[in-house]
């Protein structure tokens, strides 16, 4: 009977399923957005290829379960890692290696400070719940009130610093990883404020294809809560990687 437990526990995705559906749906978005319209303003072809116009929405609804994957599984990660601190660490050292071919890629230039890379947002979310936890963990007493308060404070300063650097995402990629810790153990009230959270990148001037993130939610439940067999830092080198290979490949076959 034990035994049918545990397999009844381990059925559906571990995690590492997950991260290769975020890294798959973020490549489909980056060749969209680098190469397809590329090819479209190479061929003279945007707003009147109606083809390619399309196929392009639709590499770019896809590519918006990556960003909801990638923040729901460093939520996984903060639960199950050993040194919290390291993993902080490696965000932030990520965050500023990439930032030269994220620029190349998505800036067309060598150094551009009006836009950083995801890193960035998933290390300032992540220090949020590092700090939320802190403030937040230990027995309920009279100061637990002001303890809620100054989580709160930093939060918003974590998401207000996420907004003025103009990471990818922003301060609503701060909220979205606390939304997915905080409602961590509540799947369905996760859900609804996660959407929320999407919903609320459209007053931020974000487009509307954000709300397909939502998609991503069926993979949540999905999980299994298992680890699964990883290809350390693959993601790490792969994000700038791949960057700076799109670059290329604009470069060769568009010379743009």
């Amino acid at each position: 009977m034990e035994e049918q437990r545990m397999l009844s526990s381990r059925r559906g995705l571990p995690g590492s399923v997950l991260k290769w559906v975020a890294i798959l749906t973020m490549l489909i978005d980056h060749v969209a957005y680098v190469l397809l319209f590329a090819w479209a303003q190479y061929r003279r072809a945007w707003g009147t290829g109606i083809e390619s116009l399309n196929f392009y929405y639709l590499m770019r609804c896809v590519g918006r379960l990556g960003f909801p994957l990638f923040c729901f599984l460093l939520v996984e990660g903060f639960a199950h890692t050993r040194n919290r601190w390291k993993y902080l660490l490696r965000l932030s050292l990520f965050a500023l290696l990439s930032e030269l071919p994220f620029d190349i890629a998505f800036q067309k230039t060598w150094i551009e400070f009006a836009h950083q890379n995801v890193f960035f947002t998933l290390a300032l979310g992540l220090l949020a719940v590092m700090i939320w936890e802190l403030l937040m963990k230990g027995e309920e007493t009279e100061a637990s009130a002001w303890r809620g308060l100054a989580a709160i404070a930093c939060a918003l300063a974590l998401g207000a610093a996420a907004w003025y650097m103009h990471t990818d995402y922003g301060a609503m990629g701060v909220a979205l990883i606390l939304v997915l810790y905080l409602l961590r153990e509540r799947p369905w009230t996760r859900d609804l404020a996660a959407f929320g959270v999407l919903a609320a990148m459209l007053s931020f001037g974000s487009h509307w294809i954000e709300l397909f993130g939502a998609l991503s939610f069926v993979l949540f439940h999905l999980y299994n809560g298992q680890r699964g067999r990883q290809i350390k830092y693959f993601f790490y080198v792969f994000y700038p990687a791949h960057l700076l290979l799109l670059a290329c490949l604009r470069t060769l076959l568009f010379q743009n």
